[in-house]
């Protein structure tokens, strides 16, 4: 297997080209993040070489299945593993961003195409993932229940389910994904640290799942074992942190380009406070103990106090900064309470002149708020208990920890939401926490990580160097003395004899980095460009919309089930008749009932409400 798995900018820039910057497969122009595929999959023996390659769009890649993986090479190197050990209980712990999601409904696929498991079961800690696991799932081409009730946990007509730590937690639910499991299962448990929130996670856990022929579990960092609520289905060490059969950590991340390098900006401050009558200060920074750091804090992130001001000052200008190239990147900023996150939106709008976006763990539309905020231009977005795991805002680029969690696992996570990348994008990410002790150690635990990693690609390929033999060359002198040029300004550029101007070469690196490719190739685009000028001019579209990607199943039933319930309440209208009693009729003509109905018998039951109607 050719050890390199993903095309270089160079190569991807050549098959945009060679493809005339339309998808092979169905002609549609190209957009950005389009796929550059290997057409002899790479997982069974195919070079990563453009004499192997071509651009897809991404429908179209997803679409080929299983026949084609496209993983980066750690999901592809843990999977690879998972095959060589052959054990019932698999444990993978990569940075958050990494792609764990993909990597585990890729393994099920396989597994269900080679026949070792005939259903999948995923286990979540939140609502919103398991409908986020449920709408990915369905795009790899495996249609997962998201369990809403008791029969949803074997629905006919789909593979498999999602539900939460909290419902299999429950007696009635853990049996009935116990039950399910007597067919051949691979259940995947995401976040499964979350298994260790109450005892009876982890017990409700263990029985649903027991009898799973192979489970996956997901974390982001590794863990410490507790004694009051042991997690099942891990391994610890002597020494109680959890052993990884598969670990992908933020180092190696950065290094292969799939997580941002974050900086961490640490403020220090002078606190002060009354504690039983005795003032009492203290600096951030100080070696404090931990009812003191809690104090500290306190005062600190009290909005009217000055330190806030000033670090939310700091952190706008870092973002206006990253805005002036990223025109829609975001900050967030991780609040204690709902008080301060309110107090603190108010102190934004007086610097910025903008509303921030708001999200309280308890407000029922925070979710749908994240989602919002996510495909928007707006600039920061403020959470208390919402931003975690799951929450997937790659325009993150500013954060401000004003929380007094911290616990590593806590701290990777909101760390997490600032470390995903998009294509053509340069830059470090920010965080700006407090100078506490124990929050710089695990700030500089990451870097190390990072340090580490960095370090090893160095030794790697300074020993590449010697090995074939390269020297370094010394520098020739130069006796001129500068003294002064004006600025550079762009005039035009030339290539093969086609002459543009500053304004259309400018639109045709703009272009370029919508696309994902090097602006180098710019001048090659400018033909493409003009053919679609001139299109666009003559009335003709120049693009076509990307093809449909099928509806996965479980929004299909949803939405079925909703023309069901509004027919029924016209049928009733018209005809005088109690609902119940025109669900029993439906019954006594040999439907099921709708809660245990698949999707083509609630089809079946929406055409019969129809024709009811129209008699």
């Amino acid at each position: 297997m050719d050890p390199r798995r993903r095309f270089n900018p160079t190569e991807r820039a050549a098959l945009y080209l060679a493809a005339d910057g339309k998808c092979i497969d169905c002609g549609t122009d190209l957009a950005g993040g389009f796929h550059a595929d290997h057409q002899d999959p790479h997982s069974r023996g195919g070079s990563t070489d453009v004499i192997n390659g071509q651009a897809l769009c991404p429908a179209c890649n997803l679409r080929k299945g299983a026949t084609v993986s496209n993983l980066r090479l750690w999901q592809e190197s843990a999977m690879n593993k998972f095959y060589a050990v052959n054990q019932r209980d698999f444990l993978v712990c990569a940075t958050p961003g990494a792609g764990k999601t993909r990597f585990a409904l890729t393994l099920a696929k396989r597994l269900l195409t080679e026949g070792a498991v005939q259903r999948i079961a995923v286990v979540v800690p939140t609502d919103a993932l398991r409908q986020q696991w449920a709408d990915a799932a369905g795009q790899a081409g495996i249609s997962l229940m998201p369990v809403g009730d008791f029969a949803d946990y074997a629905k006919p007509g789909y593979q498999g389910c999602v539900a939460t730590y909290a419902q299999v937690a429950r007696g009635k639910g853990a049996d009935m994904l116990r039950h399910a499991t007597r067919n051949a299962t691979f259940a995947i448990l995401d976040e499964i640290h979350h298994a260790g929130d109450n005892r009876s996670w982890g017990d409700g856990l263990k029985t649903a799942v027991e009898h799973a022929t192979y489970r996956l579990a997901l974390t982001g960092t590794p863990w410490r074992a507790d004694p009051t609520s042991p997690i099942p289905f891990v391994n610890y060490d002597d020494n109680g942190t959890v052993q990884v059969d598969y670990g992908y950590e933020y180092g190696a991340a950065v290094a292969d380009g799939v997580c941002r390098r974050i900086e961490f900006h640490a403020y220090d401050g002078e606190a002060r406070w009354i504690d039983c009558g005795v003032v009492e200060t203290a600096e951030l920074g100080a070696n404090l103990g931990e009812e003191d750091v809690s104090a500290a804090l306190d005062v600190v992130y009290h909005p009217e106090r000055e330190w806030m001001p000033v670090l939310l000052r700091k952190a706008s200008e870092a973002l206006d900064e990253v805005r002036r190239e990223i025109p829609d990147a975001a900050g967030l900023i991780v609040a204690e309470r709902q008080y301060y996150a309110r107090a603190y939106a108010a102190l934004l709008k007086s610097i910025t002149g903008r509303d921030p976006v708001v999200v309280v763990s308890d407000d029922p539309e925070a979710k749908a708020a994240i989602d919002r905020f996510r495909d928007s231009r707006d600039p920061w977005i403020i959470a208390v208990k919402m931003v975690s795991e799951g929450v997937d805002i790659p325009r993150l680029a500013v954060g401000v920890y004003a929380t007094k969690t911290r616990t590593p696992l806590f701290f990777r996570q909101v760390v997490g939401r600032f470390v995903r990348v998009r294509p053509d994008e340069e830059f470090n990410a920010r965080l700006f926490i407090p100078a506490v002790p124990t929050l710089m150690n695990h700030a500089r635990e990451i870097e190390q990580e990072l340090r580490h990693q960095l370090e090893a690609d160095r030794v790697q390929e300074e020993r590449a160097r010697a090995e074939a033999g390269e020297s370094a060359n010394q520098g020739t002198l130069d006796f001129r003395e500068p003294l002064s040029a004006s600025e550079a300004r762009f005039d035009r550029a030339i290539l093969g004899g086609q002459e543009a101007g500053a304004v259309k070469v400018e639109a045709a690196q703009a272009e370029c980095r919508k696309l994902g490719i090097p602006t180098q190739f710019a001048m090659n685009l400018l033909p493409l460009l003009d053919r679609m000028q001139e299109a666009a001019s003559a009335g003709v579209a120049a693009a076509a919309g990307n093809p449909r990607i099928e509806e996965p199943r479980h929004r299909r039933e949803r939405v079925l089930r909703g023309e069901i319930d509004t027919i029924v309440g016209k049928v009733s209208y018209r005809t005088g008749k109690e609902k119940r009693e025109i669900n029993a009729e439906l019954l006594r003509r040999g439907f099921p009932s709708r809660n245990k109905a698949s999707v083509e018998q609630l089809e079946q039951i929406r055409n019969e409400l129809a024709r009811w109607l129209g008699m």
